[in-house]
């Protein structure tokens, strides 16, 4: 928000699961339904704007391809080193180990790729907050819904059948993911821009990002994607102002 201007709002998307009330998405159909249904209780017809990170970035890809199939108009699409899930195998077992990862990220918790189970991670994190409630953003309660969520959200994941996105796509890919032994983690492979391209009818501007996937929403990376996101809306805002030509 601070890099996009006091004019241009921002609304947040979140899964349905998360609050710990509501089951989540059965499968990636209903996700885009849902997701469609939200936003046009905002606008209710375009043209759209959307930006995505990492499992963010295809599902607004997915979005946008609904949109343009139900005839509105979309005017920018942004994808966050967005992986291509399309196509690849679920293991239960390797989801658990990357939902485990994921949790220690957002408890702040140190991240062990191994062997380290989600309910390993659970204890660790009710340790922590019995310790010092202060020491983590999460409570055990709140984990475990998000732990849920994660888990469902990489069991569809290979469902989103990527179809083609009629404009440019503004890209932004980590340039410094480390190597990694943990393969099952699609947001830590490279070529995502590459694997973009057969989905996009227009142009996709790769813009490098000094970062890794996980830390692209840290200050100084987010502050080099808001500049070029904030560039984008001034040229969508140039160019409907501009007259229309002879």
């Amino acid at each position: 928000l601070p890099h996009l201007g006091g004019d241009q709002p921002v609304y947040g998307i979140q899964a349905a699961g998360l609050d710990g009330t509501r089951p989540p998405a059965p499968d990636a159909a209903a996700m885009v339904a849902h997701y469609l249904d939200l936003m046009r209780r905002v606008q209710p017809h375009g043209p759209y704007r959307l930006l995505g990170w990492s499992y963010g970035g295809f599902v607004a890809h997915a979005l946008a391809c609904a949109l343009q199939s139900a005839g509105e108009s979309v005017e920018l699409l942004a994808m966050l080193d967005a992986p291509q899930p399309h196509g690849t195998a679920h293991d239960p077992d390797a989801v658990e180990r990357q939902v485990a990862a994921l949790l220690s990220r957002v408890a702040g918790l140190p991240v062990d790729t191994g062997t380290v189970d989600v309910d390993t991670v659970l204890r660790r994190i009710d340790a922590r907050v019995t310790a010092d409630p202060t020491s983590t953003p999460v409570t055990r309660a709140e984990a475990a819904a998000i732990a849920t969520v994660m888990r469902n959200n990489l069991r569809i994941a290979p469902q989103f059948a990527p179809g083609v996105y009629r404009g440019d796509v503004l890209f932004f890919s980590a340039a410094e993911e480390r190597p990694t032994d943990f393969p099952a983690d699609l947001a830590v492979l490279p070529g995502k821009a590459d694997s973009w391209r057969p989905h996009v009818d227009g142009t996709l501007h790769d813009h490098q990002v000094p970062c890794g996937h996980y830390e692209m929403t840290e200050p100084e990376p987010i502050a080099r994607i808001g500049e070029a996101v904030a560039k984008a809306l001034r040229d969508l805002g140039d160019r409907a102002a501009a007259p229309p030509a002879p």
